[in-house]
């Protein structure tokens, strides 16, 4: 049976991702003036894996601190390894990288990857206490918020966000050990903001999210002062977190 010009292709295209059949290189290609079959495969190669570790790194460069320059880039070149490219666009390459990930580094990943997610999800205008006000006094209770999509709230094992913000702020902060922390990633405009929380701001916030009725996810700050439930509500109203009230 002849090869097809999908059969090369597939062929090419497979051995520059994956390293698959690099001994047919003889066969298919052709030398060069300076170099051989292989050794003009392996430009390709190189640069096809070189490629996928910027993006990496652009998408995790604060797991790039944490690691630093050479156990990142091993940590890529497996990744790579493990999860060769698959789409037409790098978007959404990196999002296998928590997985690769253990303790700390993986929630600093988890971080690192919501925010690429904020990045590229689509955004409406969010809505305002004013239009919360519209809201018929006798539907209040059972109203629930509609979140933005460019929002993500995260639980984590390590205080990721703030070795995140030390890591910004310029400076150098040791890698830290086991401590419950919370935090929202939101997109407003074209920003993308990280709002430290704690547990009863995560536990209202979460439920509001999830389309939980008003009463009842405010009800979930146990004891906090109902001005400070208030203050919260306010600001993830101005920071435009949700977008959207429906009736109860």
């Amino acid at each position: 049976m002849p090869v097809t010009l999908r059969d090369e292709q597939l062929w090419f295209a497979g051995a520059v991702m994956t390293g698959a059949a690099l001994d047919e290189a003889d066969r298919r290609l052709t030398a060069g003036p300076r170099l051989g079959p292989r050794e003009r495969l392996d430009v390709y190669r190189r640069g096809y894996e070189s490629r996928l570790v910027e993006c990496l790194a652009d998408d995790y460069p604060i797991l790039k601190v944490a690691l630093g320059d050479g156990p990142f880039d091993s940590l890529c070149r497996a990744y790579i390894a493990r999860f060769p490219s698959v789409a037409p666009n790098l978007n959404a390459y990196g999002r296998h990288m928590p997985e690769m990930c253990g303790g700390f580094e993986a929630d600093l990943a988890r971080l690192e990857w919501a925010i690429v997610e904020v990045i590229h999800e689509p955004s409406r205008a969010p809505m305002t206490m004013e239009s919360l006000a519209t809201v018929p006094e006798e539907t209040w209770p059972g109203a629930h918020l509609v979140a933005s999509q460019a929002l993500r709230l995260l639980t984590l094992e390590y205080p990721a966000n703030d070795y995140f913000q030390a890591v910004r702020d310029g400076h150098a902060p040791a890698i830290p050990g086991p401590g419950a922390s919370a935090t929202v990633v939101y997109r407003s405009g074209l920003t993308v903001w990280r709002m430290g929380l704690t547990p009863p701001m995560r536990r209202v916030l979460a439920a509001l999210v999830a389309g939980e009725p008003l009463e009842a996810s405010l009800s979930l700050a146990e004891g906090e002062p109902p001005e400070q439930v208030t203050a919260w509500f306010r600001e993830w109203m101005s920071s435009g977190l949700f977008v959207a009230v429906e009736p109860g």
